[in-house]
């Protein structure tokens, strides 16, 4: 069984203001955490699935980037690419690079979870379904083409129409903060600094 994973970071940010893949904390790029918490997780490679305006950008000796034909259509349409792109994986373990305090051993937790039952492994924090942060089996690539072509770009309708597995987390946990806004990353901040006991995060 291949386990590959995607860190998709094709998106506009325009809710961000400028690429936020790029933000650092701890000195390192939030696309650099996604592929050390991939990697580490249990991942035998991973890559970077981006458009042809940030991925001269990109620096990272452990990733491959995928530069997709056509920007902006979506993380949809991203794993679909990925998944032609790749034909040998059996699942492939995406993350959004605005997601970037995922650790390692949520990668892992999640990964203990595929069974031959499923398409999807996605955590569940809270109410709250993760699909940014999940397993998609290559199964799911048919069924991709087909919402593409009626028009969906979200993750939304292939979960109410693939065999789905939920994995309970708890709804505060760190390892799903998104980063939408600048604001949002200044509280990620000041929560994790008081999580890790003060600890100074830059």
């Amino acid at each position: 069984m291949m386990i590959d994973g995607l860190v998709l970071a094709g998106g506009q940010s325009s809710r961000y203001g400028k690429a936020k893949m790029f933000e650092q904390y701890n000195g390192k790029a939030f696309y650099q955490h996604s592929i050390t918490a991939l990697s580490e997780g249990g991942c035998r490679s991973v890559y970077i699935v981006t458009n042809s305006g940030l991925a001269p950008s990109i620096s990272s000796a452990d990733a491959a980037i995928l530069v997709e034909e056509t920007a902006h259509q979506g993380p949809l349409a991203a794993l679909a690419f990925a998944m032609e792109q790749l034909p040998r994986t059996d699942w492939f373990f995406v993350l959004a690079a605005d997601i970037p305090f995922v650790r390692a051993s949520l990668v892992a937790d999640l990964i203990k979870e595929i069974d031959s039952a499923n398409q999807i492994i996605i955590p569940e924090s809270g109410t709250r379904l993760q699909p940014l942060l999940a397993l998609y089996h290559r199964d799911c690539l048919s069924m991709i083409k087909q919402l593409l072509a009626k028009g969906y770009r979200s993750f939304k309708p292939l979960l109410r129409e693939a065999r789905l597995k939920r994995v309970a987390f708890a709804g505060n946990q760190a390892d799903f903060m998104n980063i939408n806004y600048p604001e949002d990353l200044r509280e990620a901040k000041r929560l994790l600094s008081d999580l890790n006991g003060k600890e100074k995060i830059e």
